[in-house]
């Protein structure tokens, strides 16, 4: 059955949109989401936008609904492709991703956000001079006009040790350890992505972030056994 037989049918005076025009669209809730991860998943038959004689991709409504769909499945309930296309196959995009049984991750309970400076403060519940702690300490990016999830839950984490007395300068081992693995993930994945291609640079992307999450994983876990162990 191929991927496509899931979609609601299209109407054909339906506009079609441009993978620029896509990108746009749900670059507030996927703010990294890049042309290299929707070749990907074309690859991969999770969409099949139409193409103009010239070879232009163009993408429908129901295309949109599907890539939301897709990329909820992979950063909330953490669901290979594989199981996600046969999720398709089987209910299409009308059923809410929250009601797909999941495997747990530690960035599940992660939701969109956009914030500038004051509101990320205000979201975690910190002064802006502890912005500028973290800041100073590497634990956050300085300059940026916008901030996403991950900002915050970095801030929200890093305050909630710094009430215990474990204030971000005491801190900088962990942005170290993180620096050290994400450089290991980056040689890894690389090989995966050849020039020129895509869809192969969508695959990389893909690969890192699964092999980031099993080390994140692995963290905790090993964590957990050495406080045990004290």
């Amino acid at each position: 059955m191929p991927a496509s037989a899931s979609r609601r049918p299209s109407s054909p005076a339906t506009s079609r949109l441009s993978i620029g025009q896509v990108l746009e669209i749900l670059r507030d809730e996927f703010p990294d989401l890049a042309h290299s991860k929707l070749h990907y998943l074309e690859s991969e038959g999770l969409i099949t936008p139409e193409r103009t004689p010239s070879g232009y991709r163009k993408y429908s409504r129901d295309d949109v609904d599907r890539l939301r769909f897709v990329l909820r499945a992979q950063r909330d309930r953490f669901w290979p492709l594989k199981v996600i296309k046969e999720h398709l196959l089987e209910h299409g995009v009308d059923s809410e991703v929250t009601s797909i049984a999941s495997r747990p991750g530690p960035s599940a309970t992660l939701q969109a956000v956009r914030l500038d400076r004051r509101g990320l403060a205000r979201e975690a519940g910190v002064e802006e001079e502890f912005l500028a702690e973290l800041e100073q300490f590497g634990m956050l990016p300085e300059g940026d006009l916008f901030y996403g999830a991950t900002e915050l839950e970095i801030v929200t984490a890093a305050r909630d040790l710094a009430d215990e007395g474990l204030h971000p300068r005491h801190l900088v081992m962990l942005r170290t350890a993180a620096e050290r693995e994400a450089h290991m993930i980056r040689s890894v994945a690389r090989p995966r992505s050849r020039s020129g291609d895509s869809a192969a640079r969508g695959e990389a992307e893909d690969f890192a972030r699964d092999l980031g999450e099993s080390m994140i994983s692995l963290h905790g876990a090993m964590l957990r056994t050495k406080l045990r162990e004290g």
